[in-house]
């Protein structure tokens, strides 16, 4: 960089501050602006096929005024007209039962930035994406990686001036064996990890070749015992987090809505955690939207439901302290985690014994929330496991999961020992966690269809 240049960090900061002090001087307001760049590369059915290269800039405003609350949202270089229109609004709203004064700020700024990804974006570099998908190597390949730089400013009239700037590395990928027989994974991390990518490419691989070299067959509709991936896990397991947000709780949108701190609501083999603290995921704030210090913290222990997920606002409703999850009006997560168990990645088989094993799932959808019932299609591998060796393979588009999320948590029986750094469409926020075992249970049903 030129001596004098402006960064990038600086720039958002001289505009965040110019924005707060364009907004009302009676209000309580907050400015956040999210800018990133990214370059991501495609492969569909065994060949590269899109390289791009995007940037985008998100503007967010808080502003509180007697005892209401407005928060907008823009996609605009226009600046200026975001803060006359988010003034404009506030004035229109009734007054917020939700409402508390904005916090002293105690989080600080940070960075967790790989160099190596800087320049790769900075350059639109793709080549490294592209030879990381490579279909010579890998065969029949579908799916996406990507590279990004995020720089986060907050600023607001508490007196936070807080700054993250932070790299991402995420992909998945999606082989095909004979038939349609498919295996899938994803990665993601905060560096520029080759290794960590191919791994989970591989495991793509190896599940599309071993669902190929197996007969099919197609499961009778019933309870099985079941091996979820972290692919699943991943899935099923965020909206249990989500559930766990006081937001969820508030609106009616938990199955938690009758529970409380202290109450046992999964097996003790579970603990699910808010880990914003880990730098090796991109969910990584040292601060939330509210400028309060971020704290890596168990939601559920051992199967116990230590605290719900709170910003001020819903810690004032709910007589209980902010962990340091805002959002602006609703807590929000950062990233999650479940602890790791003690079965080995070459033993999940026999731990399993008899069952399933449910490798990827798409469109989950939930039916009733206050009872966390769910439906989700099964897709690429489904491998029936008998006396701990694997006997046969369904394409998944074949097969339904369904059931309670209650019932799947109360039924978690064990835990694999290595954590996969799991992030794509059906999985939001980058989650950090092992193989699963449920017990079979009458509440969870393979469908077909």
């Amino acid at each position: 960089m030129a001596p004098g240049e402006v960064t990038e960090r600086e720039r958002l900061e001289e505009a965040a501050r110019t924005i707060l002090n364009a907004l009302p001087g009676d209000a309580e307001k907050a400015v956040k602006i999210v800018g990133s760049k990214s370059i991501m590369v495609k492969a569909a059915r065994g060949s590269v096929s899109v390289a791009q290269g995007f940037q985008d800039l998100l503007l967010e405003i808080y502003l509180a005024r007697d005892g209401k609350i407005a928060v907008t949202s823009f996609k605009t270089p226009r600046l200026d007209d975001a803060a006359k229109i988010a003034a404009r609004v506030v004035d229109k709203l009734e007054k917020s039962p939700l409402y508390a004064p904005l916090p002293e700020p105690s989080g600080s700024s940070s960075q967790a930035v790989d160099e190596k990804v800087a320049t790769m974006v900075a350059e639109g570099d793709t080549a490294g994406l592209t030879s990381l998908l490579d279909p010579d190597r890998w065969g029949d390949i579908s799916g996406m990686a990507e590279l990004a730089v995020t720089t986060t400013v907050l600023t607001a009239s508490n007196g936070a001036e807080l700054t993250l700037e932070k790299t991402s590395f995420n992909g998945y990928t999606r082989i095909f064996g004979r038939e349609f027989r498919s295996g899938q994974w994803s990665w993601v991390s905060t560096r520029f990890d080759e290794k960590l990518a191919e791994e989970a490419i591989r495991t793509a691989k190896q599940l599309a070749e071993e669902c190929s070299k197996l007969p099919e067959e197609v499961p009778e509709p019933g309870s099985y015992r079941l091996l979820l991936s972290p692919m699943v896990g991943g899935n099923l397991l965020e909206i249990v987090a989500s559930s766990l947000l006081a937001g969820s709780v508030l609106l009616g949108f938990s199955m938690f809505s009758h529970n409380k701190p202290g109450d046992r609501i999964a097996s003790d083999a579970l603990t699910l955690s808010s880990t914003p603290l880990d730098d090796e995921l991109p969910g990584y704030s040292m601060f939330d939207d509210e400028g309060v210090a971020t704290r890596d913290i168990a939601a559920i222990e051992n199967g116990v439901l230590k605290t719900f997920l709170h910003n001020t606002k819903t810690a004032r409703l709910m007589g209980a302290e902010t962990t340091g999850n805002a959002g602006w009006i609703l807590p929000r997560l950062f990233n999650l985690q479940v602890d790791p168990g003690d079965i080995s990645p070459d033993n999940v088989y026999e731990a399993l014994g008899d069952g399933l094993y449910l490798t990827n799932n798409w469109y989950t959808r939930l039916q009733n929330y206050l009872e966390g019932r769910f439906s989700t299609v099964l897709r690429d591998a489904v491998i029936r496991v008998r006396n701990g060796k694997p006997v046969s393979c369904t394409p998944g588009y074949k097969l339904r999961l369904a059931g309670s999320l209650k019932d799947l948590i109360i039924n978690v029986e064990a835990a694999g020992s290595k954590p996969y750094n799991i992030m794509w469409w059906e999985v939001n926020r980058p989650f950090k966690l092992p193989h699963i075992i449920v017990a079979s249970s009458p509440g969870i049903e393979v469908r077909r269809g």
